[in-house]
């Protein structure tokens, strides 16, 4: 099993290749905008508590999990497996990753068609500088 390096890259979602690595790129971005940290000094090997995860932010982190993955998960992950290497095995190692991780990215993919779309049509009338497009 290949395992993430220590610190994070803003790019590795795109370039995560296993669903634990997936999960971890996600738990770093999420403990980064959650907690006010730098992404890149969060460690997969360090336990939560040492960014300063209390029992609330924790909680609130698995409810965000459980929406981004679509699955019911324990409110207790994060401390039963206190660090994002351990958290992202035991939710490869007991649910199915892949099939939450394909359908988060066909929904994506579908909200990125509907957007083109929108900005497609919007953009019909071009006349100078699409002067004439703002007044639909």
């Amino acid at each position: 099993m290949q395992v993430q390096s220590s610190s994070y890259k803003l790019d590795d979602q795109a370039t995560a290749t296993t669903p634990v690595e997936t999960v971890q790129n996600w738990l770093i971005k999420q403990l980064a905008e959650q907690l006010n940290l730098n992404p890149d000094k969060i460690k997969i090997t360090e336990p939560f508590t040492r960014y300063g995860l209390d029992s609330i932010d924790a909680v609130t982190l698995v409810g965000d999990l459980e929406d981004w993955l679509d699955l019911d998960l324990p409110d207790t992950l994060f401390w039963d497996h206190p660090t994002v290497e351990k958290s992202a095995q035991y939710l490869a190692d007991n649910y199915d990753l892949a099939d939450a991780l394909s359908n988060i990215e066909s929904e994506e993919t579908k909200t990125a068609e509907a957007v083109n779309q929108t900005q497609d049509n919007k953009s019909d009338k071009k006349g100078w500088g699409n002067l004439f497009g703002r007044f639909q």
